[in-house]
């Protein structure tokens, strides 16, 4: 009997959370407000300012298609907690963070610090991690007006646009996810992309193509989309993006080079006291564009990847040497010598570092141009 009864519990024990849980009903998703995008801003006095761009979703037993409607909050307060919760208060509906893309600093709240934000994304189990971060330089209202006008949700746009762009060479990877994980290591010196408005041929539409640096968390200095190429070609592999070179055969055109592929290996050693950063970069292209005349031959494609290799070999060594005058350790020099010379005593090696890079550019589906304009 106490085994039947032991084992009538357990049953009861098993089933009775799968009775209690379960994905959303009608009714409850028509409660709840979903989150796409967190903007956080400060004021001139330092208060937090949150909007969260939402969507109000509506469905019924009487119609399986989906409804929702657009939303905008905006909240204010000492902390960010506080922000959040007077937000909370306007609502009328359960937020709810499952569903957010992106997180957008602006550039004020940047350069202030976002240590307490990401405490606020950290602390908080509804936040998402894998979401894309950026630092927005530009005005808050015409961000919303402008996204509001295209009816599209912010969010849900930059992470198409992450998807889009994510091996293009022009686009600097960052997530929430790495950022945090990366942020106790090394020197703390840290990259977010960029975006802000630019105007095209009918309106204005937002554009990724940047980068933002952080150390300690505070915003320090933009990097331009010339100086995002290079430091792309030093750090991950890529698979989209163009190099300009030189027509050979013309005084005035230029071929431009697809990258098909790129990657590279990095390695630090310890001469003459001081430490060495090698970069073994391997980059494969193909001739997409030639100004004027342009016949390929075999003197011609050598021309081209000796060149090529020569410029991005110079052209990485100077956006080192920038960053480095700017003691912005963007290449981790901190924390390969923590693992390649734990013993180490040296209190900033990246002053002590110089940049050694190795080059080789492959030209693939070389056919041949001709008086191309």
């Amino acid at each position: 009997m106490i085994r039947k009864f032991s084992a009538v519990s357990l049953l009861i024990i098993i089933v009775l959370p799968l009775l209690l849980t379960g994905c959303f009903n009608y009714r409850d998703i028509n409660r709840v407000t979903f989150s796409t995008s967190i903007i956080f801003d400060v004021d001139e006095l330092g208060r937090t300012i949150i909007y969260l761009d939402c969507i109000k979703p509506y469905r019924s037993t009487n119609d399986s298609s989906d409804k929702g409607k657009r939303i905008i909050y905006k909240g204010e307060g000492k902390t960010v907690v506080e922000a959040l919760s007077n937000i909370n208060m306007i609502s009328g509906y359960k937020l709810n963070y499952s569903q957010t893309k992106a997180y957008i600093f602006t550039e004020r709240a940047a350069q202030k610090g976002i240590k307490k934000f990401l405490d606020l994304i950290n602390d908080n189990n509804e936040f998402q991690m894998k979401s894309s971060a950026f630092v927005y330089y530009g005005d808050v209202q015409e961000l919303l007006k402008i996204t509001s006008s295209d009816e599209e949700y912010l969010g849900l746009f930059l992470n198409e646009l992450v998807k889009t762009d994510n091996n293009d060479a022009k686009f600097i990877k960052s997530n929430i996810n790495y950022y945090l994980s990366n942020t106790l290591m090394g020197s703390n010196t840290l990259m977010l992309s960029a975006m802000k408005l630019k105007k095209d041929a009918i309106d204005e539409k937002v554009e990724i193509g940047e980068g933002a640096v952080f150390k300690n968390n505070r915003l320090v200095e933009n990097m331009p989309a010339e100086d995002v190429v290079a430091y792309n070609l030093l750090t991950r592999n890529i698979k989209q993006g163009n190099l300009e070179i030189p027509n050979p055969q013309s005084d005035d055109g230029f071929i431009t080079l697809q990258i098909l592929d790129s990657n590279v290996k990095d390695s630090l050693k310890y001469e003459g006291g001081k430490f060495i950063l090698v970069k073994d970069i391997g980059i494969d292209v193909s001739v997409a564009e030639a100004q004027e005349q342009f016949v390929v031959d075999s003197d011609v494609l050598n021309y081209i990847t000796k060149n090529e290799e020569a410029f991005v070999n110079e052209y990485a060594k100077f956006i080192f040497n920038k960053y480095k005058d700017k003691d912005l350790d963007l290449f981790d020099i901190k924390r390969m010598v923590e693992v390649y010379y734990p013993k180490s005593e040296i209190a900033n090696p990246l002053k002590y570092t110089d940049i050694e890079v190795n080059t080789k550019v492959t030209i693939k589906g070389t056919g041949v141009t001709r008086n191309s304009l």
